[in-house]
């Protein structure tokens, strides 16, 4: 198989559906340094690392959306802990826990 060139794909792009911008409220608004380094981090790693694995989270809001709002709300160690909790508990093992958004097919847990 050989290697595409940048022009090559380029010519090509319109067939693959354009995905809408996704515009992060949960990272605005940040009232202190501790806050606005965190919603950094959390979207540097929705941006550049979850975009790789596609929508895979079973939650809403996001895990990521979700560490921003948590640190937001209840602090550093209280919203990391919260945020760790989450991350554990992000998989289809127990979906009658949580009540199912019927819009986006996704469970509600909000922090």
């Amino acid at each position: 198989m050989k290697a595409q060139s940048r022009p090559e794909i380029d010519r090509h792009r319109h067939v693959l559906p354009t995905k809408p911008k996704r515009n992060y409220h949960e990272a605005k608004g940040n009232k202190n340094e501790v806050e606005a380094l965190f919603s950094g981090l959390f979207l540097t790693y929705k941006t550049v690392f979850s975009s790789q694995d596609g929508n895979v989270c079973s939650f809403s809001p996001s895990c990521s959306e979700y560490g921003i709002l948590a640190v937001k709300q209840h602090g550093l160690i209280m919203g990391g802990v919260r945020t760790m909790d989450r991350l554990t508990r992000c998989n289809g093992l127990s979906p009658e826990k949580y009540a199912m958004d019927v819009r986006n097919k996704l469970l509600i847990d909000h922090p």
